[in-house]
């Protein structure tokens, strides 16, 4: 019976192979979903204390998110420089006040308001020796003259720090004063006191009402001995409970003859104590709804585990029957390798690997099929591109030679000198001997393109080198400065500008060469060879020289070497770093 079962699962689909494998893991699953299972229900009370106690602390989250929002306000304020040029010119001009000052702070301060009042702001104040500008809100509660003289001599005392006023929060809220500092040349002499009133009953009890259920949550706020809010329900609760309330870990305890969870926490930014208090009843209650919510999560996970599994296989296993097709077209008489819709080049799993190595088979057996017939003609072509090939270039170097020596004859030095240095460049540029080259060598190159290009451009191109005998002899990769020329003038004279002067420079300082090819009439986009690199601006024209000078740089100094590009006045220049190399010797040879 057992040899039956496996011979059926020898001769079964790969998709039911699949599968019958990886039942195992999901019945592994199942049972590690059971096991997971009885363990939150064992551990209950233990979650029920934890989760409830991360719920109210997050919910708390408001507070202190508001209080934030409101010190980055005054922090704005104190920056805005509508209010600094408003309060700094009131200043300086003494006891009159210059136009328009009162009602562009007011202005300012009603936008700061409307973007903020969200954060349960009443008002916002700016009071200086002239004036006292009010933004837009609630005013109905009138500031007396004294507690407002009390407000500024606290903003100055802080000297520019924000400083928080609490005593009269059961009459006219929160304050948040500070003293406006002249930002300009950093002088920080006194221009005004800012003042911000904030409603923080409406917040919290905004906060606590957020949650009107069973499970709502209520709040109990206090700076140090000093009891900022507390909700209705709990009013008359004795000082002795507030004294005994958890002070760093949350707890159970009764209040009123109700058993309350509660959890401590300090609001960052003002240092002021808070608790979360919810009904004992209620947090339970959510916990096993959170529990329940936890199996239904699991299970629907399970489920969905095993319908992913099998979407899963089909990308899989299309692979396989990509390769069988490839198989059969491949079996028939012609020998022939369909195209299919993918690469397999760039894989290296083990269906790339299949792709890949029947791929290269069915290509060797092509190969040797026809090596009777095609190959021995590739051979004769071959050959006779080869003996082209090593007569062109005598030819042409032999041709020039001809022209130059007729244009002396004539006496036409132009003709002379343009067939000389295409002669000399052509020859440069097709010799194999030298791979690499130095700077001398570099320069040399640049010299006899330019002498052609001048004569091409008449009086608008100039050029100049500026370069120390000292460091001639330097190791500079072939081709680096004459593709960055030509493109020099391709981008300035032959886009219609009127001139084009290309500057060469280089220097040496602690054993690095800094190399400065620059030109009028063009511009450089800013991070252009790492927009290049990256593949944020497709690399054509001057794009792919830059590309081209790059690859030879990191490969001939790998990371030691560098490639900018910026404008300077009037110019757009490359910069090339490199080391001091002296030139290498097969290059002489």
């Amino acid at each position: 019976m057992f040899h039956i079962l496996i011979d059926k699962l020898k001769n079964a689909p790969l998709a039911k192979k699949i599968l019958i494998i990886l039942l195992p893991g999901v019945t592994l699953l199942a049972v590690f979903i059971f096991i997971g299972f009885s363990l939150i229900v064992r551990s209950s009370n233990q979650l029920l204390y934890q989760v409830s106690g991360e719920l109210l602390s997050y919910s708390s989250t408001d507070i202190s998110r508001s209080m934030d929002s409101i010190q980055s306000m005054a922090d704005f304020i104190l920056e805005d420089n509508t209010i600094q040029k408003s309060l700094s010119s009131t200043k300086d001009s003494g006891e009159q006040t210059p136009a328009n000052v009162y009602s562009d702070i007011q202005s300012t301060l009603n936008t700061y308001f409307q973007r903020y009042k969200s954060d349960y702001i009443d008002y916002i104040e700016i009071i200086n020796e002239n004036f006292s500008v009010l933004s837009s809100g609630m005013d109905s509660r009138v500031m007396p003259l004294t507690l407002q003289q009390e407000l500024i001599q606290v903003a100055r005392k802080g000297d520019g720090r924000l400083c928080w006023i609490t005593d009269y929060c059961d009459t006219y809220g929160i304050f948040l004063v500070r003293s406006i500092k002249r930002i300009e040349h950093l002088r920080l002499d006194e221009l005004g006191t800012l003042i911000i009133n904030i409603n923080i009953n409406d917040m919290l009890e905004d906060i606590s009402s957020s949650n009107d259920s069973i499970d709502s949550v209520a709040y109990i706020l206090c700076n140090k001995n000093q009891l900022l809010y507390m909700p209705d329900n709990l009013k008359d609760i004795s000082t002795r409970v507030l004294d005994s309330l958890p002070s760093d870990n949350y707890a159970i305890q009764e209040i009123n003859n109700e058993q309350y969870f509660i959890v401590p926490g300090t609001i960052p930014s003002t240092q002021w104590k808070y608790y979360s208090v919810s009904l004992y009843s209620s947090m339970y209650q959510n916990i096993r709804f959170f529990q329940k919510l936890f199996i239904i999560i699991l299970i629907t996970s399970l489920c969905f585990c095993i319908l992913l599994t099998r979407l899963l296989l089909n990308p899989v296993l299309i692979h396989f029957k990509t390769l069988m097709e490839k198989i059969s077209a491949f079996g028939n008489e012609n020998f022939e390798i369909i195209k299919v819709p993918y690469s397999y080049k760039d894989r290296y799993d083990e269906i790339g690997c299949l792709h890949q190595q029947f791929d290269s088979m069915a290509k060797k057996i092509q190969l040797l099929i026809k090596e009777n017939y095609e190959a021995k003609l590739l051979a004769k072509e071959s050959q006779l591109k080869a003996l082209e090939m090593q007569i062109n270039p005598h030819f042409l170097y032999n041709t020039l030679q001809s022209i130059n020596w007729r244009g002396k004859m004539l006496g036409d030095q132009q003709i002379s000198l343009m067939t000389e240095s295409l002669g000399k460049l052509l020859h440069i540029t097709l010799s194999r001997k030298n791979s690499d080259s130095s700077l001398m060598q570099e320069l040399e190159l640049v010299k006899y393109y330019m002498n052609i290009q001048e004569i091409r451009y008449a009086d608008q191109l100039s050029y100049s080198i500026d370069i120390p005998e000292s460091i001639l002899k330097a190791y500079l990769p072939k081709f680096t400065l004459q593709p960055l020329v030509e493109n020099a003038i391709r981008y300035t004279l032959e886009e219609d500008s009127d001139c084009c002067f290309v500057k060469i420079d280089a220097c040496c300082q602690e054993g690095r060469i800094t190399i400065n090819v620059a030109n009028t009439e063009s511009f450089f986009e800013g991070n252009l060879l790492n927009k290049l690199l990256c593949g944020e601006i497709q690399p054509h024209g001057f794009g792919i020289g830059i590309l081209n000078v790059n690859k030879r740089l990191e490969l001939a100094f790998g990371k030691n070497y560098s490639l900018n590009f910026y404008n300077s006045d009037s110019f757009a220049v490359v910069e090339i770093t490199i080391p001091y190399i002296l030139e290498r010797q097969e290059n002489k040879k």
